[in-house]
């Protein structure tokens, strides 16, 4: 149980020191260990620090999930879920602009070998892949179609 503010700042850092993290997650992770005063307290001087952000957690997190693979609706969805809003999601976006239809042909032809567009078992499932990764249906298609292409 952390009793003092600078108990609190001590284990954010240690957890900051790892990776980025939300002023959301952040909360989560060291609510049941001390009082909610002291906690806010806490985040809102890391915050004034510097040491806690969520528009870099945002960026990082962007960076790290587009390189994965994901699609901008599931890591859209994985922010919310961090506490993170709409207009630090743009932001981020704003400053590293990501070509979600390149990314998505990309991962096709990591993930697929090619097939013929006539076999629709084959290329419904790998439409379903993608949509579930957190492309849209038209980055989907953009990418299975540019691998029918080539």
């Amino acid at each position: 149980m952390y009793e003092t503010e600078t108990e609190i700042k001590a284990a954010a850092i240690r957890l900051l020191a790892r990776r980025e993290h939300s002023r959301r997650e952040l909360e989560q992770k060291l609510a049941a260990r001390c009082d909610s005063a002291l906690l806010q307290e806490a985040l809102d001087r890391l915050q004034h620090e510097g040491y806690l952000s969520d528009a870099r957690f945002t960026a990082s997190y962007l960076r790290s999930k587009a390189a994965q693979g994901f699609g901008p609706m599931r890591i859209r969805s994985d922010l919310g879920r961090k506490g993170i809003g709409q207009e630090l999601w743009q932001q981020a976006l704003d400053e590293e602009p990501v070509d979600w239809f390149e990314q998505a042909r990309d991962l096709a032809r990591r993930r697929f070998p090619p097939v013929a567009r006539d076999d629709r078992q084959t290329w419904a499932k790998r439409m379903r892949y993608l949509t579930a990764r957190g492309y849209s249906p038209d980055q989907a298609r953009y990418a299975l179609e540019q691998d029918d292409a080539e």
